[in-house]
């Protein structure tokens, strides 16, 4: 095999790297030469793996889903018990991962890119569909459990494009608790 292969990141080395410095300055300032040079690697490593920085933008929303939100709804399919329980799971995971700390800079860099605003607005639903089957599965009628989950994921949200989001995993669980127990207090105790 050649030696510089070996030395070179994997390609999701490249595109989480990317993600990061996405969410510390901006989508501009996403190159490979910085990149390279957070990973300790060399330039030339980079096209192992991309084209060009064109091709890494374009893999970054289907990176950013496959990393930050499929996990996610994989703890609703694992979860074991009923609707409020799988909630309960997810805010759990929310809460120890903070998978959500990249989305900030996703919607920002939606504003100018109408792809990368087609990924954003596909996760979203996504991610709201999942939270109303559960509000349904508990009982809430159709439109209950649309406008629930429109509160439960705009609060997420909010706290992330607020910055309000505690550094604390302690603080996170508790505020997880307090909103399910806001958002599910007039379910049926089986719900």
């Amino acid at each position: 095999m050649n030696k510089k292969r070996d030395q070179s990141q994997d390609r999701d080395s490249w595109l989480s790297e990317a993600l990061e410095l996405m969410r510390e300055r901006g989508v501009d300032h996403v190159k490979v030469e910085p990149l390279a040079s957070r990973l300790g690697v060399t330039k030339g490593s980079f096209y192992w793996h991309f084209k060009n920085r064109g091709d890494l933008l374009r893999s970054l929303p289907e990176f950013w889903v496959r990393r930050q939100t499929d996990p996610v709804l994989a703890q609703v399919a694992k979860a074991e018990g009923g609707p409020v329980e799988k909630l309960r799971a997810i805010l759990e995971f929310l809460a120890h991962e903070d998978p959500d700390r990249y989305d900030n800079a996703m919607r920002a860099w939606a504003q100018f890119d109408t792809d990368v605003a087609k990924a954003v607005a596909e996760v979203d639903d996504r991610r709201m569909a999942t939270a109303r089957v559960l509000f349904e599965e508990a009982g809430l009628s159709p439109e209950d459990a649309a406008f629930r989950a429109r509160l439960w994921y705009f609060y997420d949200v909010g706290e992330h494009v607020t910055g309000d989001t505690p550094a604390d995993v302690t603080d996170r669980l508790h505020r997880a608790a307090q909103r399910l127990k806001l958002l599910t207090s007039d379910f049926p105790k089986n719900g």
